[in-house]
């Protein structure tokens, strides 16, 4: 699901993908700390395929299992060629295919939840439930070198995709 040539805000999308092969870290941690667990995470998956010779097949994502108040189940993944192998806390996986909802946030994520409000209305409106956790993929991070938030672009020009499976 590669960026389209000109996304709009919150402009909602009904998709067919395919399963994909991912790895990933996932990990609780308290919310206060979600920013820095992702980066690390993403991190050591970027070393873990540098060291096994992986290529990545589309942008970094992440999925939220569970999201409290105090503290997240998260999953921090890259898409990869099919047979990649995990190792020690970086698994091997799948993003599920199915028919999904997807929605477009341009920018910072201080608005981020102006397109999950997007994507719960459009649920509602045509009677649809989800079919387990969404996933943010983040486009603008470009997996061809390490992951460093300070070599990032400018928060304005960050084009990040919500996925939500449904029913």
């Amino acid at each position: 699901m590669a960026v389209p040539r000109d996304p709009k805000d919150n402009d909602i999308q009904v998709q067919h993908p395919d399963p994909r092969p991912v790895l990933s870290v996932r990990a609780s941690v308290p919310v206060a700390e979600l920013a820095s667990a992702q980066g690390e995470a993403l991190r050591a998956l970027w070393r873990h395929l540098q060291h096994h010779g992986g290529r990545p097949s589309g942008p970094p994502y992440v999925r939220y299992h569970r999201f409290g108040e105090a503290e997240t189940d998260m999953e921090v993944g890259i898409p990869v060629a099919a047979g990649a192998v995990g190792q020690g806390r970086v698994a091997a996986g799948e993003l599920p295919g199915g028919t999904v909802v997807s929605a477009w946030h341009l920018g910072a994520h201080d608005r981020l939840g102006d397109a999950y409000g997007a994507v719960q209305a459009w649920l509602k409106e045509h009677g649809r439930q989800p079919a387990g956790p969404g996933w943010e993929v983040y486009h603008w991070i470009d997996l061809d070198q390490e992951p460093d938030s300070a070599a990032w672009p400018t928060p304005a020009s960050w084009h990040t995709q919500l996925v939500q499976p449904i029913r």
